[in-house]
């Protein structure tokens, strides 16, 4: 773990303690890539967090160039802006849902903006995903497929009656019956819409960052903010993941967020998901490997593309993806919804 990775890691969090300041000042100094870190930093979707907290640390200590500061700044900026866009547009298209007889779940970055973030700016997130079911009396037709179109050319990826995202393209055995079962109604600007129980989001997100093979720093903060401000059932959580068959993906998705952002799990949290001693320690193993041997910089390349995410995976799993990797079939803009 180099230098620049561990001053990323200190500042991915909402509450920037005086001691994670005292961490950001001692490994500054001359040494320090500092145009590494805002590289870094913005591909991993969280330059505006990291660029907050720095500016909380002294200047003097950080040495930091003022051009790079004030580029971080502006990311803050911009991405307030899109933020605020992207939630109006939101609420117009949950209006417009409704309107051709859909409801819909917010999944990944539009629930934590609600539910985890203390400001949506704090991270970039890529696009905004709902989770669609048909409302009593719905039909399908024109008007549906037209208002689903319209808001995946805007940027809101919406899936009807199950998600891409989630299911990891029918890798794993999600039932959405049950994560709609267990969710919650919430107010987007006044429209009605619902959020996954707290169990599930962390799950959902958890299998997210297994998909950006776990060392994506904005997957980290996701995960250790939910765990930081949501009442969790661990009990319940294992259960799940048990039942989703994704038990070893959420044990090295927490595993990774601890050794990195930290991530303040209960005692018996993970003992909780079931996974074997023998894969556990395997895992454990890897994990530590991995941010050994690599740097933040190489998520985008194949030193970790392939290893801890397979490992994660049950083997009948790992097979399955294997095989959608080799054919990658294209995905329908629309799936046509049964009354």
């Amino acid at each position: 773990m180099n230098r620049e990775d561990r001053i990323l890691f200190a500042c991915v969090r909402q509450e920037f303690q005086p001691r994670h300041r005292k961490t950001v000042e001692a490994l500054a100094g001359p040494a320090v890539r500092w145009e590494h870190v805002a590289d870094t930093a913005e591909w991993h979707g969280v330059a505006p967090i990291v660029g907050a907290n720095l500016r909380r640390c002294d200047p003097d200590a950080l040495g930091m160039p003022a051009e790079l500061a004030e580029r971080m700044e502006v990311a803050a900026f911009e991405n307030a802006l899109l933020k605020e866009r992207r939630a109006q547009r939101l609420a117009e298209g949950l209006v417009q849902l409704r309107e051709v007889g859909l409801e819909a779940m917010l999944l990944k970055g539009a629930a934590l903006d609600l539910l985890v973030y203390e400001e949506p700016w704090v991270v970039r997130s890529g696009d905004v995903d709902l989770l669609l079911r048909p409302l009593p009396g719905f039909r399908p037709g024109p008007e549906e497929k037209q208002v689903r179109l319209s808001l995946y050319r805007s940027g809101v990826e919406c899936d009807l009656l199950e998600h891409h995202d989630v299911n990891m393209n029918g890798v794993l055995p999600v039932s959405f019956e049950r994560i709609w079962r267990d969710a919650r109604p919430v107010q987007v600007r006044g429209v009605e819409a619902w959020v996954m129980a707290p169990e599930d989001l962390l799950i959902s997100l958890c299998i997210n960052s297994c998909r950006k093979r776990f060392f994506r720093l904005k997957g980290l903060f996701d995960m250790a903010e939910t765990v930081r401000r949501l009442h969790l059932d661990w009990g319940a959580l294992g259960a799940k993941a048990r039942d989703y068959s994704c038990e070893g993906i959420v044990y090295v998705a927490l595993l990774a967020a601890g050794a990195t952002v930290g991530c303040d799990l209960p005692d018996g949290a993970l003992a909780e998901l079931g996974v074997p001693p023998l894969r556990a320690r395997l895992l454990r193993a890897l994990v530590s490997w991995s941010l050994r041997v690599s740097s933040l910089a190489a998520v985008r390349g194949p030193a970790l593309s392939l290893l801890l995410p397979y490992a994660s995976y049950r083997w009948d799993q790992a097979w399955r993806s294997f095989r959608f990797a080799l054919t990658r079939p294209p995905r329908p803009v629309a799936r046509t919804a049964t009354p």
